[in-house]
C-alpha cells in the first residue's frame, strides 16, 4: 500500500463522511404502518442500553475495502487488513496494513487525537492533536469529519440517555424508528429495526441538519467475553461507511468487517500517542495545532 493509498485510508476511514446509504428503504408493496408509542421507544432504549451496557471494551480483527475518488477525480480501491480496539467512553485506535505490516494508524482518547503515516520506512510522519481545539472546519481539513468522541457511537455501542433525546419519529420509507440525540457538532440519529431493536444506522448530522456522517451496521454477531466464552452480547460484524456530497455521487464507500470481535484485554499503549510515537519510530510530528487552520 503506497503512500497516497494511505492518504486516501486517512480521508476515508475516519468514519468521515458519507453517502446518503440506502437504509433499507421498501421500493413498491404497502408500507408499513407506524408502531411508534412511548412504550416502544422506551423498550428499544432500554434493550439497547442492555445489550451496550456491558461493553467496556471492543477488541477486533478488521478487513477494510474502500472505494473513493481522488484529487483529480478518479476512482480507486484500496484493501487493508487490521485490528480495532475501543474502549469505552472515549478511547478508539485503528491499524491498517498488509501482509502483517501496519501503514496506517490512527486514535484518540479523551485530551487527543491522532493520525500516523508509516507507509514510508524512512518517513514515518504522526499528525497530533488537542480534542478541546479541534473545530469542523480543522476536522474537515484533515479528513476527519465526525468529532472523535462521537466514533464509538458511529459504531453502534454507545449507551442512549433518554434524557437527552431530542427527537424521535417513523420513517416509512425504511421502517424504522429513528431516536436522535445531542452530538459534540449537532445531532446523532439511530435508526432501529422495531423488530430485532438493533440500530441498522448511525447518522451524523452537522448544526443545520446537513449530513456529516453515515455509518450504517449489519450482520450482527456474538461478542466474545474476556476469556473468549461467548457473552450472548450482540455487535455489527459490518460497519459500511459512506460519503456526503460529490463522495455520494460517485458511489464513494469504506466497508470495514470485524472477526473475533472481543472483550479481550487491551494495551494501554495504543491509547498513548507519546508511546506509540517511539513504538513506531516516528521521524516526523506535526502538531496539528500549531499549523493555520
Amino acid at each position: 500500500m503506497s503512500g497516497c493509498a494511505i492518504n486516501r485510508v486517512i480521508a476515508a476511514v475516519l468514519l468521515v463522511a458519507m453517502t446518503a446509504a440506502v437504509v433499507g428503504c421498501r421500493s413498491g408493496g404497502t408500507k408499513r404502518p407506524s408502531p411508534m408509542s412511548d412504550e416502544l421507544i422506551t423498550q428499544i432504549i432500554e434493550s439497547h442500553n442492555e445489550r451496550v451496557g456491558s461493553i467496556d471494551r471492543l477488541w477486533a480483527r478488521v478487513s477494510v475495502r474502500i472505494k473513493g475518488t481522488d484529487a483529480r477525480g478518479g476512482g480507486f480501491e484500496e484493501q487493508g487488513e487490521g485490528h480495532l480496539q475501543v474502549t469505552r467512553p472515549d478511547q478508539v485506535s485503528l491499524t491498517i496494513g498488509k501482509l502483517g505490516e501496519t501503514y496506517f494508524a490512527y486514535g484518540s482518547n479523551n485530551d487527543r487525537y491522532w493520525m500516523f503515516d508509516l507507509s514510508d520506512s524512512d518517513r514515518r510522519i504522526a499528525l497530533v492533536g488537542a480534542i478541546e481545539n479541534l473545530t469542523p472546519n480543522r476536522a474537515d481539513e484533515i479528513g476527519l469529519s465526525v468529532h472523535p468522541g462521537d466514533l464509538i457511537s458511529s459504531l453502534g455501542i454507545e449507551p442512549i440517555d433518554p434524557e437527552r433525546i431530542v427527537a424521535t419519529r417513523w420513517d416509512e420509507e425504511s421502517a424504522r424508528i429513528v431516536i436522535s440525540v445531542p452530538s459534540r457538532w449537532g445531532v446523532t440519529e439511530y435508526w432501529f429495526d422495531p423488530d430485532r431493536g438493533l440500530p441498522g444506522l448511525v447518522r451524523s448530522l452537522d448544526e443545520q441538519g446537513e449530513l456529516i456522517a453515515d455509518s450504517e451496521l449489519s450482520r450482527y454477531k456474538g461478542l466474545l467475553g474476556d476469556q473468549r466464552r461467548a457473552s450472548g452480547v450482540l455487535v455489527p460484524g459490518k460497519v459500511e461507511i459512506s460519503r456526503g456530497g460529490a463522495g455520494a455521487k460517485n458511489g464513494d464507500f469504506v466497508r470495514i468487517e470485524l472477526s473475533e470481535p472481543s472483550q479481550r484485554a487491551i494495551k494501554g499503549m495504543v491509547y498513548n500517542p507519546d508511546r506509540l510515537v517511539r513504538a513506531y519510530r516516528i521521524h516526523e510530528i506535526v502538531d496539528l495545532d500549531a499549523t493555520d487552520p
